[in-house]
């Protein structure tokens, strides 16, 4: 069981952390671009705060890294966040899953936001999408077709208890930094039209079903 092993087993992280949702009107938030704060109550640091609560709760050790690495400068996000990443893995050897929290945003042309949502029996939450990378771009990636399985087993878990929360997975040609192990996975929480509160509920229905699924894999 991963909740008896020494040291945390999941690292979530934010390539994008500056992504935030749209709190409502009044809300003291200061935005620092596009759809964009630092204010970790209305971006997705705070959606990977309740994931790993939730993960936490169940007994699975969490290292939760809520460092804005597309702030100041968005450009080269991805390879700071991978730099992150190696040191981790070479800090703490327990880790085997890595979580890139991140938010879509869906606009039409007029520039409005749209939010994707999934009635619950627990309330409104935003809909989740999976990112899968390859090695479609020509990088190295020889392991993403285990990334993928996660992916497909995690989406197949979910739905059956929610059937509406997640959106049909993405396979990119893109890494994503998903080589680094072979269960990385990039997690899309609603889009920028969505309350914080409606991508907080689904980060915890996603972490709550992603505890079986994990625990199932390390038998």
């Amino acid at each position: 069981r991963l909740s008896d092993e020494a040291g945390p087993q999941v690292l979530i992280l934010h390539s994008h952390g500056s992504e935030c949702y749209t709190p409502a009107p009044g809300a003291d938030i200061l935005y620092s671009g596009n759809h964009r704060s630092t204010d970790s109550r209305y971006n997705v640091v705070a959606a990977g705060d309740v994931m790993a609560e939730e993960l936490e709760k169940a007994g699975i050790p969490v290292l939760h890294d809520r460092t804005l690495y597309d702030y100041p400068s968005y450009s080269g996000a991805y390879d700071r966040s991978l730099a992150a990443i190696e040191t981790a893995l070479t800090e703490y050897p327990s880790l085997r899953f890595i979580l890139d929290v991140h938010r879509d945003a869906i606009e039409d042309a007029e520039g409005n936001e749209y939010k994707v949502l999934s009635e619950t029996s627990q309330g409104s939450a935003a809909q989740l999408t999976l990112i899968v990378g390859s090695d479609g771009s020509g990088l190295a990636h020889e392991h993403w077709m285990e990334n993928l399985k996660l992916a497909v087993a995690l989406q197949d878990n979910i739905l059956q208890s929610y059937p509406t929360l997640m959106r049909p997975i993405l396979l990119r040609n893109s890494r994503y930094n998903q080589h680094a192990t072979t269960g990385s996975l990039l997690v899309e929480v609603g889009t920028a039209g969505n309350a914080p509160e409606e991508a907080e509920l689904a980060a915890r229905l996603f972490a709550a079903e992603m505890v079986t699924v994990l625990e199932e894999r390390s038998k």
